[in-house]
């Protein structure tokens, strides 16, 4: 009986020490791809191990994009399963300090991080949020398939319009993919909200298929499925450069600065490590691994040329992407104006809005609108005849008006009205 009672007493300690051994762990959650989350996995738990004699478990949490993720966060209600937000820009890093769901952390390099670009910010001013990956909102265009078609490469949003274009765009809703939903804070600041939304209908009208994410609109381009895929990360093209495929990305006319960042959240269960954790992502070392899952570090001083040099392979790559730029925050551009509150206030609204009235109404959309132009292609017929058509002009502009403002089937009665006054 001893003899037993002591064999379990051994079973029991050795338990216990594998459990010591294991107790270590971080999770985080956050809309990052998948390369750069491996990348930050490798290096962070070979950085725990080297310096504090023991392995650390990292979960990571992708549940999709930033609004999903926002969601998820908010379901937790103050209560995570997880301690560091990772990914994101401003917009959700801001609903999210407001609602009390993370809490100010200015990690050990916070210096190395510059507090506003171009007049918007990359890190909050009360520590609660710091890019780690800045990057542009661009879009992404396949040059083998636009040549063998024929294409210009579109340069503006208005371009972008253009019916030989009809059919060939790639794009997903914006409560699927922040960059999205930040492409819908673009337009909407830029053209103002009136203006703003008739846009994004006629660029809805322009989609030749809806993805899944910002992810899914890469591959449909690197594929060769789609030419051109709206609202992509500026770091994607790279990667894909960087793999072989002949895709290019195009920063629009008009674009903002994204600060993926990274904050702690409230009431994390590992809040220790979660600050180590975010000591390290800012480190030098940190940021190369930010650069090696294909992003672009923000930190202020380092130097692409001299990771080149040093043998990280994707600084080359970076460089240029960056247009033979040593460092992100030496590109020269103009961005919009970013109302950041203004964006934060209509977060939730503009997702379901766009669902709402453009993705569910895609067909309709595609319909009036192809029916207008061909009114449109009658009246210009019809001019050609010398026969006074100015009736039909200002009807069928009352029609492209009703489109703008959602207004379907009262567009199609006065393109049909114009159509009639030809007669």
């Amino acid at each position: 009986m001893k003899r037993m009672m002591y064999f379990s007493a051994i079973v029991m300690l050795a338990a216990v020490g594998v459990v010591s051994l294991a107790q270590q762990k971080v999770v985080w959650i956050g809309p990052i791809y998948k390369e750069l989350a491996e990348s930050l996995m490798r290096g962070f738990k070979d950085y725990y191990l080297r310096t504090y004699g023991e392995p650390i478990e990292v979960t990571f949490i992708r549940p999709g994009g930033w609004p999903v993720c926002v969601d998820k966060v908010r379901e937790w209600g103050g209560k995570p399963d997880a301690d560091v937000f990772l990914g994101a820009g401003a917009p959700a890093h801001r609903l999210l300090q407001n609602l009390g769901l993370t809490v100010p952390y200015k990690h050990a390099h916070w210096d190395a991080i510059p507090a506003e670009w171009h007049g918007m910010l990359v890190k909050d001013p009360d520590g609660y949020w710091s890019a780690f990956a800045p990057w542009l909102v661009s879009n992404m265009y396949n040059e083998a398939v636009l040549r063998m078609l024929n294409l210009p490469v579109p340069q503006t949003w208005e371009e972008l319009l253009d019916p030989r274009y009809r059919g060939l765009i790639a794009m997903c809703l914006p409560y699927a993919s922040g960059t999205m939903h930040e492409v819908c804070e673009i337009i909407l600041q830029y053209y103002g909200e009136k203006e703003g939304w008739a846009y994004l209908r006629y660029l809805g009208a322009q989609v030749g298929r809806w993805t899944t994410g910002s992810v899914d609109t890469m591959h449909m381009v690197t594929r060769g499925e789609y030419p051109i895929g709206i609202a992509q990360p500026q770091m994607n093209a790279m990667v894909a450069r960087r793999d072989g495929y002949p895709v290019g990305n195009l920063v629009p006319n008009v674009t903002i600065l994204v600060p993926e960042s990274a904050a702690l959240l409230t009431n994390a269960p590992n809040e220790r490590n979660a600050k180590i954790f975010l000591d390290w992502l800012y480190s030098e070392e940190g940021q190369k691994y930010v650069l090696m899952g294909g992003y672009f570090p923000a930190r202020s001083d380092i130097s692409l040329s001299a990771w080149a040099a040093e043998g990280v392979a994707m600084a080359a790559h970076a460089i240029s992407a960056l247009g033979g730029k040593d460092n992100f925050w030496q590109l020269e551009l103009e961005l919009l104006n970013y109302d950041l509150a203004l964006a934060e206030s209509r977060w939730d609204f503009v997702n379901k809005y766009f669902e709402e009235e453009i993705y569910r109404k895609w067909d309709e959309l595609k319909s009036t609108l192809t029916f207008i132009e061909q009114v449109e292609a009658e009246i210009k017929r019809v001019a050609a005849t010398g026969r006074d058509v100015s009736n039909a002009v200002a009807l069928v502009a009352q029609a492209r008006a009703l489109f703008g403002e959602g207004k379907l089937a009262e567009a199609r009665t006065a393109a049909e009205q114009a159509r009639t006054a030809l007669k």
